[in-house]
């Protein structure tokens, strides 16, 4: 199966071309720039340099958040065209999820994410021989609260909400909770956990994705003051 994958939700923005779980090729850009000047450039340059064409992928794979609003509209609004437009499958995976699922360890995972204004996004899971259970929903926090839920247990923590509020968090890589490294660039993550989970995926004219924001946009807090 040929899948495209990207994630637009966050700085770390990625763009990955798979055939089965392979990475065929791959393009990853850390900025504060908006995704939406570069992204179709990025997969038409990715198609062109694997000399493949729209019309041979399968399967569309987006990160659905949580992240920046702007961003995540972004990525899975030209992925819901592209999965229309070519008549192939859309999934909406999320970046919390997706750092789980490629969490390189088993035991108990919390995956923490920076939220931006000293906050993060929280969730734990469960990761068995590459089995991957959610044991605790998203939510977000200040470090400093986190830190007293989190304390003394036997967690590995990965995401970049660890690596920048690793004071904040005390923890480390050498005690428990323990700092688990990880690769903050998601699309290939995104894609792989998109073809094992069939069941999210959708298709049709009028298919639809949900984004995970946990925090609400500020378009929303200012309409509702």
């Amino acid at each position: 199966m040929k899948t495209l994958a990207f994630d637009t939700a966050t700085p770390r923005g990625s763009v990955a071309l798979l055939q089965g779980k392979e990475v065929v090729a791959e393009m990853r850009l850390s900025s504060l720039e908006t995704h939406s000047a570069r992204l179709l450039r990025s997969i038409d340059f990715l198609l062109q340099s694997s000399h493949l064409s729209f019309r041979d992928l399968q399967l569309i794979a987006v990160g659905i958040g949580p992240g920046s609003f702007t961003g995540i509209r972004i990525g899975v609004a030209t992925a819901l065209g592209l999965a229309q437009a070519l008549g192939i499958h859309f999934a909406g995976v999320s970046g919390l999820d997706a750092h789980a699922f490629g969490a390189v360890i088993d035991g108990r995972i919390g995956v923490v994410l920076d939220a931006q204004r000293s906050q993060v996004y929280y969730a734990e899971y469960e990761r068995k021989k590459a089995r991957v259970r959610k044991t605790k929903r998203a939510s977000i926090w200040r470090p400093s609260d986190l830190e007293m839920r989190l304390a003394g247990r036997h967690l590995y923590l990965v995401g970049d909400g660890a690596v920048r509020y690793a004071r904040e968090l005390k923890i480390s890589q050498r005690t428990w909770p323990r700092l688990l490294d990880g690769d903050s660039f998601l699309a290939a993550s995104i894609g792989r956990l998109a073809q094992a989970r069939r069941r999210i995926w959708r298709s049709g004219p009028f298919v639809q994705a949900e984004p995970l924001y946990i925090r609400p946009p500020d378009a929303l807090k200012a309409r509702a003051l």
